[in-house]
């Protein structure tokens, strides 16, 4: 199991989601060719650091481990901007909700994680 804080899977304060992204947007089935998609992506706007990591995880697997775990609903929101068509949010908890952030921590396994420079 990978040891990841829950804080990482906290919306930002002030922000009314968490800001992930949609990785079937780029239309590979290939789980390798979607996040080196994603990585080109995020390198266009974000410092990508060799010791940073991508978490791969299934919406619909989310969203039922938070209601199973937490009573609460949270859903999956395409949200593109101009610098990431595939934008997506995860909606329904705010950025003091460390019970849903604690609950995404737990599903994370290691073969979920992706170097962020590839």
């Amino acid at each position: 199991m990978a040891c990841l804080a829950g804080g990482a899977f906290q919306p930002r304060a002030g922000e009314g989601y968490l800001s992930v992204n949609w990785l079937e947007f780029f239309g590979d089935s290939d789980l390798t060719a979607a996040v080196d998609a994603m990585r080109v992506v995020f390198g266009a706007t974000f410092n990508l650091r060799r010791n940073g990591r991508f978490v791969v995880l299934n919406v619909a697997g989310v969203t039922r481990r938070i209601q199973e775990t937490t009573d609460r609903s949270v859903r999956a929101e395409h949200l593109p901007n101009d610098d990431n068509p595939s934008h997506a949010g995860l909606i329904g908890y705010s950025h003091d909700d460390t019970e849903v952030a604690r609950a995404i921590a737990e599903m994370v396994r290691r073969a979920d994680l992706h170097p962020a420079v590839g």
